[in-house]
């Protein structure tokens, strides 16, 4: 079965969000829905291959552009957490999404974290899709302006489509290469009149997020939540010593997210870049809809 998604726009908070749904023809009216968030400079398209899947089971899909992403709107202010996760809450409602199993990949994953702790009895499970593992300010030697001059975005602007699309060509997703993959990469940047890409994320609306991020206190927050928790964490070997550092430190993060919920179910998949929904959206669906 083929699913075709819809798309559409919700108001709340003084913002337009733009969305994109997927429904079977009989849904499941048993089953909760499931809201999808992308991560950090990400869009609702990253859910393209997912999202179908889900939706075949029954399950009513909607994956989010959420504020200053996608095609939705991009205020000046507005990039912290709470900011956020209103404007997501006020998106459920306005979409009658009740106790949604909640999604989040990457940056989205901290997302929905923050929701889960605040709005603890509106989530029906929790799934931190390669995310959620660190908290910044604790990396040791770094201060908050370090640490958002160290992951500043790169300035692609200008950059030719074919020479941004060869940067995921030439990687593992070479492999299965498909013109929906592609549609769906280049549905996550602006693409213009002369053939170039250019990042939908506002550079300074990408700083005051890594900010955000910063402030974030994110162990705590595992203590908070209440419904049932899934940590998915794509592995690759290391090729040098920064990578490796990066490697050990997300372990010793993912330990102590352990030792604070020992309830929670970690899945390790190896061989898998970051992009888990494009490189393993199979394997993906099946782990959001199992136990």
């Amino acid at each position: 079965m083929s699913l075709h998604p819809v798309d559409g726009s919700t108001s709340g908070n003084g913002l337009q969000l733009h969305y994109r749904r997927w429904s079977a023809p009989s849904p499941d009216p048993h089953l909760p829905p499931i809201l999808l968030l992308h991560g950090l400079a990400s869009a609702a398209s990253i859910w393209n291959l997912v999202a179908p899947l889900l939706a075949e089971q029954g399950y009513h899909v909607i994956a989010l552009d959420q504020r200053g992403h996608g095609e939705s709107d991009k205020p000046e202010t507005g990039y912290d957490f709470a900011s956020i996760i209103f404007d997501d809450h006020i998106a459920m409602k306005t979409l009658d999404l009740e106790r949604p199993i909640l999604v989040g990949h990457s940056w989205g994953a901290a997302v929905a974290l923050h929701y889960a702790a605040v709005h603890t009895e509106n989530v029906t499970a929790l799934v931190l899709v390669d995310g959620a593992t660190n908290q910044l300010s604790l990396r040791p030697n770094w201060s908050r302006d370090q640490a958002i001059q160290a992951l500043a975005p790169p300035r692609f602007a200008g950059m030719p489509r074919e020479t941004f699309l060869s940067f995921y060509r030439r990687g593992p997703l070479a492999e299965q290469w498909t013109a929906e993959l592609e549609e769906s990469i280049l549905q996550i940047v602006h693409l213009r009149e002369d053939d170039t890409v250019a990042p939908r994320l506002d550079f300074e609306h990408h700083l005051q997020i890594i900010g955000a991020m910063w402030d974030q206190p994110l162990f705590d927050l595992y203590r908070q939540v209440r419904c049932p928790l899934k940590l998915i964490v794509a592995e690759q070997q290391p090729t040098n010593d920064t990578q490796a550092t990066l490697v050990q430190i997300r372990r010793q993060g993912i330990e102590q997210i352990h030792a604070l919920r020992p309830d929670i179910h970690i899945v390790w998949m190896p061989d898998t870049i970051h992009d888990i929904p494009f490189h393993r959206p199979a394997h993906l669906a099946q782990e959001i809809l199992s136990p």
